[in-house]
């Protein structure tokens, strides 16, 4: 079972927040290199520039100026699906994962080497595609929903997760023994992207996220 990491990632122009944004991007790229030194790494860069990774991650790196949210997410997944791997996992670019146990990463490897056409989620609460593992049998039938959260339309991975969760019971598997975070430390001050609170009508978010 080939399988590739896939990451999104868009560093700004603006100091300190693009030296703070790498350094998060840099934590993951170590921590999955440490937990699976043999699987790639496939990143939709957006506005790198200069940036350039250690060449150990073995990163696939596909090079843009800024897509957006769901034009970076519908990117991964053209990429993937034109790609000779049959498994993609995907992690936010600010992730922290964290494992139960020194045996955790063989495990959650294993668990996806026996789900070959299926699909799991770390987390349904928040950000369920970070840490989503999915199988080209299911993204080949299901295409990111167009559901814009730039726009106001809606939180486009609970869409996407609820609707796989709902047609798909039968293909969907569990993984406890892994857990990923979202890591901003007090002394940073490098937002996400769009997700600023003066900028987004979170409760129009919400209520267009639940109606669909």
């Amino acid at each position: 079972m080939k399988k590739v990491f896939g990451i999104i990632s868009y560093l700004p122009d603006k100091e300190p927040d693009r030296a703070q944004r790498i350094n998060r991007l840099e934590r993951l790229f170590k921590q999955l290199f440490e937990f699976w030194p043999n699987i790639p790494i496939m990143v939709i860069s957006q506005n790198w520039k200069t940036y350039v990774p250690d060449a150990k991650y073995n990163i696939i790196n596909y090079a843009y100026g800024k897509l957006g949210i769901i034009g970076a997410r519908k990117t991964l997944r053209q990429r993937f699906l034109e790609s000779e791997f049959d498994y993609l996992i995907m992690y936010d670019d600010d992730a922290i994962i964290e494992c139960a146990t020194k045996e955790s990463p063989k495990k959650y490897a294993e668990a996806i080497d026996n789900h070959p056409n299926g699909f799991m989620f770390l987390q349904y609460k928040s950000s369920p595609l970070n840490g989503c593992a999915i199988s080209r049998a299911i993204y080949e039938k299901e295409p990111m929903v167009n559901i814009d959260a730039q726009n106001n339309e809606g939180f486009e991975d609970d869409i996407f997760s609820w609707l796989l969760h709902n047609k798909y019971p039968e293909k969907e598997f569990v993984f406890n023994d892994i857990k990923c975070t979202h890591f901003r430390n007090a002394a940073e001050t490098a937002p996400s992207t769009w997700a600023n609170e003066g900028k987004k009508e979170w409760l129009k978010l919400r209520s267009n996220t639940a109606a669909i």
